[in-house]
């Protein structure tokens, strides 16, 4: 065999297949791919059942089983991404997301995750490059808003925030949700009057939507405007008689009035409602201690400890009528008060100090008990110099 038809015989070896010709690629019928999905979707809601009960080990596997099944499966991909941080794995979290949004750019929630990821890693520029470019494929991806508007507000970069959502609102004026986000910024930054002038218009369109007006009832509250507040708590309660929360909410309200007979009244309606939440019996006590009823109201405040052990508002109140006691006992005028009642003051300031150090233990109830004790130790000062002398 001379060298040519050597050649052209290697020649034919190589551009020829094994196995005696070309493959093909085997076309899925659309049955198949019709049962591929159903069985995505059933992985799909199989995971989702697994992350709300918090076995996200198993999550995964489903939600993986679900892009086995499915690759396009958008949910799934952002699904991962939520899981992977849950689990403290931001790079997985990340590829996840962004294997989301190579999916489907025109969905908002692979953006808003990952920008929401970066956000809590404190990555500002890059939370904000995220949410802008999602923005950027389709400006109608509401949720973003919210999220850059977040990251100028951490930058302090206020005027652009304002800017964010005035535009916001422009191109979505029918969306309670932007002007909800939008009041819920002002309100923030203790703008209150313009959060509530935001408000009003919202919730004439969409009365029935309470979650606008209970933000409106925290602006009128910070304006002290209490009618105002109470008159839409009493419009959540019409629409929603069983917000017992809503209710709560105004007992507080008619307290900072004043108004404390209603308010007992609140509380005891609660109460009769669902007597085993301890915050009805402590606002209860508070409401029965601004009536001069301590008595009573000290009763209702052991129940709420003996229903939440450690509860600070109890506590605190308990110190507010052992130190209003004490004060009385002293007298303005030491030197008048007889010993016999500066004893009992002494004891009554020592129980209320005990109260409120156990109130310092909840960090909202800390500065005030911190106070009360600062207070009662100058008091006890002062006692204990009188006692020594006589």
């Amino acid at each position: 065999m001379n060298r040519v038809l050597c050649a052209m015989v290697a020649l034919a070896v190589l551009v020829v297949p094994a196995c005696g010709g070309p493959k093909t690629v085997k076309k899925v019928s659309d049955e198949e791919l019709k049962a591929r999905r159903e069985r995505a979707q059933q992985s799909y809601s199989i995971a989702m059942g697994y992350y709300q009960q918090g076995d996200l080990e198993a999550a995964l596997k489903n939600f993986n089983e679900a892009l086995v099944q499915d690759s396009m499966y958008y949910e799934a991909y952002v699904a991962m991404g939520t899981v992977y941080r849950k689990q403290r794995d931001a790079a997985s979290a990340e590829l996840y997301y962004r294997k989301g949004m190579k999916v489907d750019p025109k969905k908002a929630k692979a953006y808003e995750g990952l920008g929401d990821l970066f956000l809590a890693m404190n990555s500002l520029d890059s939370a904000l490059a995220v949410y802008l470019q999602g923005l950027s494929q389709d400006s109608s991806l509401v949720d973003l808003y919210n999220g850059a508007a977040e990251v100028y507000v951490k930058k302090n970069e206020m005027a652009k925030a304002d800017s964010l959502y005035q535009l916001a609102m422009r191109r979505f004026p029918d969306d309670q949700n932007v002007q909800r986000l939008w009041a819920d910024f002002l309100f923030k930054q203790k703008r209150c009057q313009e959060a509530v002038n935001a408000l009003l218009p919202v919730i004439a369109k969409f009365p029935k939507v309470t979650e606008l007006r209970q933000r409106a009832v925290d602006c009128y509250i910070e304006l002290k405007q209490y009618d105002n507040s109470v008159a839409q708590l009493d419009t959540v309660l019409q629409l929603e008689p069983d917000n017992n929360q809503a209710l709560l909410r105004k007992g507080a309200v008619l307290m900072l009035q004043s108004k404390t007979k209603r308010a007992v009244e609140v509380f005891e309606t609660l109460i009769q409602r669902d007597s085993t939440k301890a915050e009805y019996y402590a606002y209860l006590g508070e409401a029965l201690i601004q009536s001069g009823n301590t008595g009573t109201a000290e009763a209702r405040l052991r129940k709420a400890l003996a229903l939440q052990p450690g509860m600070a508002q109890a506590y605190a109140d308990l110190g507010d009528i052992r130190r209003k006691a004490a004060d009385a006992k002293r007298g303005t005028n030491l030197a008048a008060t007889s010993t016999t009642n500066l004893k009992a003051a002494k004891s009554l300031y020592e129980e209320a100090k005990g109260y409120y150090v156990k109130a310092q233990a909840d960090p909202s109830y800390a500065e005030y008990a911190k106070g009360q004790v600062e207070y009662i130790d100058k008091s006890l000062s002062l006692v204990e110099k009188e006692l020594f002398v006589r």
